[in-house]
């Protein structure tokens, strides 16, 4: 290949998904560029295996968050994929579409195209759901999706007591009806981890229109005035495009390659001896994530997953996964969830909540277990916004990364309101006899002030940042207009979570495709599936 018509840069669940739609055509050339190396390797595949994959420093970009000022100037560990699949070779698997509300309110914002009933079409064109075809969801597209089987029978109690304290279960809660109890989907297919280069890429590589080319990275993209031209590689290497450069590299990789590549605030740019391309103040702004934190219990052992996990239980799992692709070996643990409101006014569900038979605890770097059980609860639609924005112009350096968690006032409310509602849940009869002391926090924590200060201490993300790279109407709003083109440069795209113009409320790995999907469609002249 000479110069392919499109060079995509990342090959995530954004960039499997464009390089596999517009290799259809025969007469499209697409190159592929991906700075990590393969997905082929059993901890990848083995859905039980995240937190191996977790701690492997060679598949991620290993960057951490912070200092954030609201939380005591606390560091958070930011988990990215630096492999083939992108994040959806590292991440817990869980599909959430998001609430049909997220995507009618960005239609609200003037971005035609985007409402619920226009993005379903590409939700449903994209997945091969195990409870097969319907109105709402699909049933022979790449990406497999299976709900979890949740055998442990403290995922049956969890059911039970949010039905006690009175929350909904809706029988499908991405169809549409989200509120409520769930047992999780995930995508899982075979007992394996289906993640975007085995749905989407590896089906596509023996087109003679496509070429990938990993272990390479991009530093910046190369302009002709405002046309995009081509981009740059690490080793000075530089690769045209004949028609269009796709940034499809995260959301912190896309913002990081426009700045570096002088299309930015123009100030910061000049301060690092960035020639300045476009001044676009809003590259790198609008940063979302979804905070949260884990509440923990003390069980029996016998009550828990930790039961099964001593090195007998360890080896039958390794065992009937490598024989039989089923078992623990092929569950990711996190199988039973909700989205609830923390209060009355708010308009939609406002938490994300996932439940694990066990609790975990990081020591010396590595997780651990202990008998027990947790909830994770993260806000699914945070006010407070950070940002990125480069440490200096050596694409090599990993850039500054704040997302300003609880720095307003409501947000630092719903964490206080989450904690009371999960230990609401857990006060449930279902729990009787099994529930130990609370651990983390711990129960004499009781005032608005006492479980404001451990949340500030305790905080992570659910690894979902967005927004950095917004869609708008107007380049005085955002960075990318309805299709993703970056507004006021000509041949350049940004695809992925960064052009949420706000956060979904879940996970956002399944977004994040059907987003390729629509502009995929777009690019090839396509407007409606």
């Amino acid at each position: 290949m000479t110069q392919p018509d499109y060079i995509i840069v990342g090959a995530g669940a954004a960039g499997c998904v464009l390089a596999a739609r517009l290799t259809e055509d025969a007469g499209t050339t697409v190159l592929l560029l991906e700075a990590g190396g393969s997905d082929r390797k059993l901890t990848i595949a083995m859905p039980a295996a995240i937190p191996f994959v977790y701690q492997k420093k060679s598949l991620g970009w290993n960057e951490q968050a912070g200092p954030e000022p609201y939380l005591v100037g606390q560091m958070i560990d930011e988990k990215r994929g630096k492999v083939l699949g992108g994040s959806t070779s590292v991440n817990a698997m869980i599909f959430n579409r998001g609430n049909r509300l997220d995507f009618d309110g960005w239609a609200a914002q003037g971005l035609k195209g985007w409402g619920w009933q226009d993005v379903l079409p590409y939700f449903r064109r994209m997945e091969s759901f195990s409870e097969g075809a319907s109105a709402t969801r699909g049933g022979n597209g790449p990406l497999k999706v299976t709900r979890a089987k949740a055998a442990h029978p403290l995922f049956d109690v969890y059911m039970r007591s949010g039905e006690q304290a009175g929350h909904a279960r809706p029988a499908d809660h991405n169809s549409g009806d989200q509120e409520g109890m769930h047992i999780a989907q995930c995508t899982i297919g075979n007992g394996r981890r289906w993640n975007a280069a085995q749905a989407f890429l590896r089906p596509a590589l023996n087109r003679p229109n496509l070429t990938l080319k990993s272990g390479l990275q991009v530093v910046r993209v190369l302009f002709d005035g405002l046309r995009v031209c081509g981009v740059q590689l690490s080793d000075g290497t530089r690769i045209e495009a004949a028609k269009e450069v796709i940034l499809a590299a995260s959301n912190v990789g896309a913002a990081k390659l426009l700045l570096l590549s002088g299309v930015g605030p123009a100030d910061d740019l000049r301060a690092l001896g960035i020639p300045v391309v476009l001044d676009q103040p809003h590259v790198g702004q609008n940063l979302e994530n979804h905070p949260g934190v884990n509440l923990q219990y003390a069980a029996r052992r016998e009550d828990t997953l930790v039961s099964q996990l001593g090195l007998a239980g360890q080896v039958r799992l390794g065992l009937e996964w490598l024989l039989f692709r089923r078992g623990l070996g092929a569950s990711n643990f996190f199988e039973a969830g909700a989205f609830v409101k923390t209060h009355d006014g708010a308009d939609y569900a406002n938490l994300q909540l996932e439940f694990l038979p066990l609790a975990r605890r990081v020591v010396n770097g590595k997780v651990t277990v202990f008998p027990g059980f947790q909830l994770w609860m993260d806000l699914s639609r945070p006010q407070s916004r950070g940002h990125i924005r480069l440490r200096s112009a050596n694409p090599s350096d990993a850039p500054e990364i704040v997302f300003n968690h609880l720095k307003e006032r409501e947000d630092q409310l719903d964490m206080i309101r989450s904690v009371r509602l999960a230990r609401d849940l857990f006060a449930q009869p279902a729990w009787d006899g099994i529930r130990g002391a609370e651990v983390n926090p711990t129960a004499d924590m009781k005032t608005d002030d006492d479980i404001l200060t451990w949340v500030r201490s305790a905080v992570g993300t659910s690894y979902h940042p967005s927004g950095a790279t917004r869609m708008a109407v107007r380049p005085q709003d955002g960075v990318v207009d309805a299709e993703c083109r970056v507004h006021g440069i000509s041949g350049l795209r940004v695809v992925g979570p960064g052009v949420m113009p706000r956060i979904t409320t879940g996970n956002l790995s399944a977004p994040t495709y059907m987003i390729a999907e629509k502009i995929a469609d777009a690019i090839r002249g396509r407007k409606s599936v």
